[in-house]
C-alpha cells in the first residue's frame, strides 16, 4: 500500500473542495488520481479529522465480512471454471450490495487461495481423419460476393475429393454457360458442364 498523503496536502484538498472546486479540478491541478483526491474528502465527510485512518493502512487480509469471503471460495472451489464477475453476480443474491467485493478482488482472493486459473480442459479436440482413398470424403467450399476485374461480384459452390484433391463440381451464381471455346475441365464459374465434371456432378446428385 502506498504511504499515506502528508497532512497538509489533505487540508488543501478539503479547502479546494469547500470551495466549491471539482474532484477532478482538484486532481489535475495537484496531480493527483481523481480516486485519491475524493477518498480524503470522503473522509474528512465522515470523521471529521484529516490524518489518515493508519489502522485501516495495518489491516492485511480481506475486509469483506468472513462469510462473504469463505462463500466466495467456495464457488470457486466448486466450479473452477467459473469467473469473478458470474461468482460476485451469484454473491449480490446472498449479500448485501456494499457487501459484495469487486471483480478484481474477487481475483485476488482467489490467487491467494491457490484457485486462479481454472486447469486446462482434459479431453483434447477429437482429431479429424481425412479421406483415405477417392471418393471417402467430399468437401464443400463456399465463396461470396469476390468481386471481378469488370466490379461485378459472383459467389461459388466448390466440391472436392479429400484424398485426390479432385474438383468434382463447381456451380457459380449466378450461373453462367460456358463460352464455346473453353473447355468443359477448365475453371469456370459454370453451375453445369460436360465431359468429368458432369460426370461427377451426376455422382454428387
Amino acid at each position: 500500500m502506498p504511504a499515506a498523503l502528508p497532512v497538509p496536502i489533505r487540508k488543501e484538498i478539503v479547502d479546494r473542495r469547500s470551495r466549491g472546486e471539482t474532484f477532478r479540478q482538484i486532481a489535475r491541478e495537484m496531480a493527483m488520481s481523481y480516486d485519491s483526491v475524493r477518498a480524503i474528502w470522503r473522509h474528512w465527510e465522515r470523521h471529521g479529522k484529516l490524518a489518515p485512518n493508519y489502522d485501516a493502512c495495518r489491516r492485511t487480509g480481506p475486509r469483506k465480512p468472513q462469510a462473504v469471503v469463505e462463500r466466495a471460495l467456495e464457488m470457486k472451489r466448486d466450479h473452477r471454471r467459473w469467473g469473478a464477475g458470474l461468482i460476485r453476480l451469484l454473491l449480490s443474491d446472498e449479500f448485501e450490495a456494499h457487501e459484495v467485493p469487486s471483480e478484481r478482488t474477487l481475483q485476488r482472493w482467489f490467487r491467494q487461495a491457490g484457485l486462479g486459473r481454472a486447469p486446462a480442459a482434459q479431453q483434447r479436440t477429437p482429431y479429424v481423419k481425412r479421406g483415405q482413398a477417392v471418393h471417402d470424403v467430399w468437401a464443400v467450399d463456399a465463396k461470396e460476393k469476390v468481386k471481378l476485374a469488370d466490379g461485378s461480384q459472383v459467389s461459388w459452390l466448390t466440391v472436392s475429393d479429400e484424398a485426390s484433391g479432385a474438383i468434382l463440381h463447381v456451380a457459380g451464381f449466378p450461373p453462367q454457360t460456358l463460352e464455346p471455346d473453353r473447355s468443359a475441365t477448365s475453371p469456370s464459374l459454370s453451375a453445369t458442364s460436360d465431359g468429368a465434371m458432369g460426370e461427377a456432378q451426376d455422382d454428387a446428385v
